[in-house]
């Protein structure tokens, strides 16, 4: 009986140790490490910079097939992908899975700082910048600077005299979608 459990914590031990077997497919350049040859060869591509899979109706070119074919969904316009909630239709299964975070309202990623939550990290990313001193987007006019670059482009036309927002009723034009808004509420709601 005793010979049964330790065949048994032998056998565990043995199937453990293949689990977190060492991946023996070492990158020479970066020391990044892969299960399989051919997963190591498709990653070397990125130190290359070849690009062998061509997409034929224009001039783009990808490391991988599966990124061409993704890719070539641009010029079919095939979207295969479809959200069951709305029906709204993606490329991709990664942008199905990520648009279908609206619906949920699940909110995974949050900011250590003031522990607001963002569905996306890309926008948690974009969020953290306000805790920084960091302000990238400098305007060539006045050299004021912003965090984001949707603020410097809504600055930027402080120094134009582009009017692109239009009140369908008194046909008064504004330079910001915020002033229009406001007006209708001011002059025309009723």
């Amino acid at each position: 009986m005793v010979n049964e459990n330790s065949n048994s914590a032998s056998g565990e031990q043995q199937t453990n140790q293949s689990q977190r077997k060492d991946k023996a497919h070492k990158c020479q350049q970066c020391h990044k490490s892969f299960d399989y040859p051919s997963n190591l060869k498709q990653h070397q591509l990125v130190h290359t910079g070849d690009r062998p899979h061509k997409c034929t109706e224009c001039s783009k070119s990808y490391t991988q097939l599966g990124h061409l074919k993704t890719h070539q969904m641009v010029h079919t316009g095939i979207l295969p992908h479809k959200c069951t909630n709305c029906s709204k239709v993606f490329k991709t299964k990664k942008e199905l899975k990520t648009h279908q975070l609206v619906h949920t309202g699940v909110r995974l990623h949050k900011c250590t700082v003031c522990s607001k939550s963002f569905k996306l990290i890309g926008h948690l990313k974009t969020h953290q910048l306000v805790h920084t001193s960091v302000r990238a987007h400098k305007c060539i006019v006045c050299s004021k600077s912003f965090t984001h670059l949707w603020n410097l482009k809504t600055h930027q036309k402080v120094h134009s005299n582009s009017r692109s927002f239009q009140c369908t009723i008194c046909q008064q034009t504004f330079k910001h979608k915020h002033a229009i808004k406001k007006h209708l509420q001011a002059k025309h709601s009723q």
